[in-house]
């Protein structure tokens, strides 16, 4: 049996892959791609979520505040959601759409008496370099505050 005694997994340009953080084993992976936004503007109907608040990314993830949606760098598996709050008493629906185009099991709604109810949707999805995921308003109207709502990407495998 062989035993390979090492702190840091490196790529030959010297970036870092993998580092064990500690003795107990816990492995760290310093550069996975990951982002996420808020929106402090209502979504309405027919209308992108705006991602101006809350922006966290890294590992080579963009933000793009300008179009609203999260571009990945690389080709994986990727976790996409989000969490809204319904800001009117009717019917409210989000999609989650992979390069502008809705993604299948990718809607959230609210029904007709859930005024201030929460929604969301996540799932895994294959993504390749340069796609982008943004949220789509479909129906109804979601809250304005960037206490009630968030909008995620991060690679998985």
């Amino acid at each position: 049996m062989s035993t390979l005694n090492v702190t840091n997994i490196k790529a030959a340009d010297g970036t870092s892959g993998l580092t064990i953080a500690n003795s107990t084993g816990i492995v760290t992976k310093p550069n996975v791609p990951y982002g996420q936004a808020s929106s402090n503007a209502k979504t309405v109907a027919t209308a992108v979520v705006n991602l101006n608040s809350n922006v966290v990314s890294g590992g080579g993830m963009t933000v793009d505040q300008t179009n609203n949606r999260i571009i990945v760098p690389v080709a994986g598996l990727y976790m996409i959601g989000f969490h809204e709050l319904a800001d009117i008493a009717g019917y409210t629906e989000v999609i989650m759409r992979k390069n502008g185009t809705a993604i299948a099991g990718s809607r959230a709604q609210t029904g007709t008496s859930s005024q201030y109810g929460n929604f969301g949707a996540h799932m895994v999805i294959s993504l390749a370099a340069s796609d982008y995921i943004d949220w789509y308003g479909q129906a109804g109207t979601t809250h304005n505050n960037v206490n009630y709502n968030n909008h995620y990407v991060y690679l998985i495998g």
